[in-house]
């Protein structure tokens, strides 16, 4: 005889069904969980929408930087009545050698990158050293240096320099790399931008009474360091570590330097890892400035990245000094900075 099975008592089925219920529920909230933050993330993507323009960088925060080294930390005033941060440390030896202005490479505070590096060294050697930073340039700025090929824009004209034979190899070769026009509003803002934070940086030296002041500038900021001497006058010594010259500089820079005041110049190269147009560039660019008859001019192979790290502050520094004190560009203040 078949037995049929009895229902659970009542007040058990409603034990079944709660239990039920919560093991559901258990189940349900990890899926749960997994699909809520979806709106979260849509609502970070929604304004993603221009994200395709890089973004462009206007330098480290002064103020942070200020409150961090207050023992360094210097505010000048440019030209537009605008303040300025930048790190000065004093000689360790008297009387001063000198002072030097370094500008950092684009896009690095003065507080940052081989241009901090290097006023320590400096200073036991006898020099007063103020360090600049180097705001990055406006987006069309960017997007322009981009066209004239990957933002290296020396390098399109290199061929085209060695190329050509002449007084005028060092004008012609950057027609083709001009074709994109440039943004001179806004470059040229930028250029007197940074110009104005180094006329304060001269200016303050000035003031504290250093008779011989040297520029310096790394990578990008060699050319700016270049069109403050033209137009200012008072930097008896210019320097380049590892110059990266724009187009339109690169194709100036011999009328540039023909118009100031004749300083001495050092720049200090790299050569590793090996770049053949690079190079090309920089030897054709020697040859420009040794047929205009720029006097003064010297280059010296380093052992230095591209991009100069801090670690070669030591060697670059040895160098610099030994430099500078072989030249007479320029009276030494005694008690200068005192």
């Amino acid at each position: 005889m078949k037995t049929i099975p009895r229902p659970p008592p009542r007040h058990l089925r409603k034990i079944l069904q709660s239990a039920s219920l919560s093991v559901l529920m258990m189940l349900s909230a990890p899926l749960l969980s997994q699909e809520e933050p979806e709106p979260a993330k849509n609502a970070e993507e929604a304004p993603a929408e221009p994200s395709e323009r890089p973004m462009i960088l206007t330098g480290v925060d002064a103020e942070a930087i200020a409150r961090k080294r207050p023992d360094t930390a210097v505010w000048l005033t440019d030209d537009e009545q605008e303040r300025v941060l930048a790190l000065f440390q004093p000689e360790r030896e008297s009387p001063a050698k000198g002072a030097l202005v370094i500008l950092a490479d684009e896009g690095e505070s003065a507080a940052s990158g081989l241009a901090d590096a290097l006023r320590e060294p400096l200073s036991r050697a006898g020099w007063a050293v103020m360090t600049l930073g180097l705001p990055t340039p406006p987006y069309p700025v960017q997007q322009w240096l981009q066209r004239q090929g990957n933002a290296r824009p020396e390098i399109a004209g290199a061929e085209m320099l060695e190329a050509k034979a002449g007084e005028d190899a060092a004008a012609s070769v950057m027609i083709n790399v001009m074709d994109a026009e440039a943004p001179n509003a806004e470059l040229n803002q930028y250029r007197d931008k940074v110009v104005s934070s180094l006329n304060a940086a001269v200016n303050a030296l000035s003031e504290r009474e250093y008779g011989r002041i040297v520029l310096a500038g790394v990578g990008r900021a060699a050319g700016h360091v270049t069109r403050q001497v033209r137009e200012d006058g008072r930097a008896s010594d210019l320097i380049w570590i590892a110059p990266h010259f724009y187009a339109d500089e690169s194709s100036g820079l011999t009328e540039l330097l023909a118009s100031a005041a004749s300083p001495s110049i050092l720049e200090l190269y790299s050569t590793f890892p090996a770049d053949t147009a690079l190079d090309r560039s920089a030897e054709a660019r020697a040859s420009a400035l040794e047929r205009a008859g720029i006097s003064g001019y010297q280059r010296q192979p380093a052992a230095m990245a591209r991009q100069p790290q801090p670690r070669s502050a030591g060697m670059l520094a040895n160098r610099i000094t030994a430099w500078l004190g072989s030249t007479s560009n320029g009276p030494i203040a005694d008690g200068a900075g005192q």
